[in-house]
């Protein structure tokens, strides 16, 4: 703007385009310009002038970016999730192309702090086997800064158990669910004897570990208490149960992100469709199932039935973890509780035939 302006200064002193176009070393023609643009506009006609093109051939459609807006809004996932949603209703989207739309309407991407300066990892994946190491955690249902007042009162209704029991394969991220109506050790160790009589069932015979935080439900943090379970429960299972250090949440990450997505995508959208409690334990198995096998996993590109298939073979019937009250098994416990010493055989199917326990 100020080079315009000496321009316009120098030709009112000599009113000579070729003097000024040799003065300022530039051409004729960009000194007709500038003296055609402050003829028209005066001063706002030596401003500097927009350099966005007129045609946009390649720019995302408004109907898209409404929908990418709105997939925003309504579930708060991030590009990579919003395109993949968008992908499966047929829409072909970027996840690049959801960034710079967001950018574009100043919807700031979420951010969370991490307390440690880089990724840290807790285990080797890559020597772990499928199935081998699981992070276990219970859930309170009942949540009502998630849950809505009328979900809620639905819920509590249909008397839906207020706790739900998950347990996270770490290397492939399959999940095991069940519910209670009581916060104890016994559904605890119920829970985590049926995963393991389950798992033995498909022929897993590695050592399985289970990893807890030191809640009374499993085991609490007696040390000796710890020890005898190890020894004269788990130790004959061919198992291992490990509490985690106390206060280091991060250890159980898996597992206490997962009540967020089971919020999200079964409890908000699925309570209040549920006639009664029995259609409840069956959405509950249809949403493990799907869970398992349908839902694709952003850190692992893929299913956790895949992943699992991809390191084992194995019957797609492991990703069906019966979803039971833990209080009907009572009459489990004879033949899952094992005799120190006692190593329980696993090649008879009757053990994990738990259909009668439903509600």
């Amino acid at each position: 703007m100020i080079a315009r302006r000496a321009i316009i200064r120098a030709y009112e002193q000599t009113g000579n385009v070729s003097e000024v176009a040799r003065m300022f070393r530039t051409t004729r023609k960009t000194v007709r310009k500038v003296l055609g643009r402050w003829k028209e506009r005066g001063e706002k006609g030596l401003e500097n002038l927009s350099r966005r093109p007129n045609r946009f051939p390649r720019k995302t459609s408004s109907a898209v970016e409404a929908m990418i807006l709105a997939e925003r809004e309504k579930t708060g996932y991030g590009r990579d999730r919003i395109a993949r949603i968008l992908r499966e209703k047929g829409i072909e989207v970027k996840p690049s192309t959801v960034r710079y739309v967001l950018r574009r309407y100043g919807v700031s991407p979420k951010y969370k702090r991490s307390r440690y300066r880089r990724r840290c990892r807790f285990y080797d994946l890559e020597s772990l086997y499928p199935l081998q190491h699981f992070q276990v955690d219970l859930k309170e249902v009942y949540d009502a800064t998630t849950l809505s007042e009328e979900t809620l009162r639905w819920a509590k209704r249909l008397n839906i158990p207020p706790y739900q029991w998950t347990a996270i394969d770490v290397k492939t991220r399959l999940r095991f669910l069940s519910y209670s109506y009581e916060k104890t050790f016994t559904n605890g160790l119920m829970f985590m004897l049926m995963i393991i009589y389950f798992l033995r069932s498909f022929g897993i015979e590695h050592k399985i570990t289970l990893q807890t935080d030191n809640g009374e439900e499993f085991g609490g943090k007696s040390v000796p208490k710890l020890e005898y379970l190890n020894k004269k429960v788990f130790a004959p299972l061919k198992a291992e149960l490990l509490h985690i250090p106390k206060g280091k949440k991060e250890y159980q990450a898996f597992v206490e992100r997962s009540p967020q997505t089971d919020d999200n995508e079964f409890y908000i959208p699925q309570i209040e469709r549920c006639r009664d409690l029995e259609e409840f334990y069956y959405r509950a198995l249809r949403w493990q199932f799907v869970y398992n096998t349908k839902r694709h996993h952003s850190t692992l590109s893929m299913t956790p039935f895949r992943k699992l298939s991809m390191e084992r073979k194995i019957s797609n019937l492991v990703a069906i973890f019966p979803v039971v009250q833990l209080e009907k098994l009572t009459d489990l416990y004879p033949i899952l509780f094992p005799l120190p010493g006692y190593y329980v055989s696993t090649n008879d199917p009757s053990l994990l035939d738990t259909r009668r326990f439903f509600p």
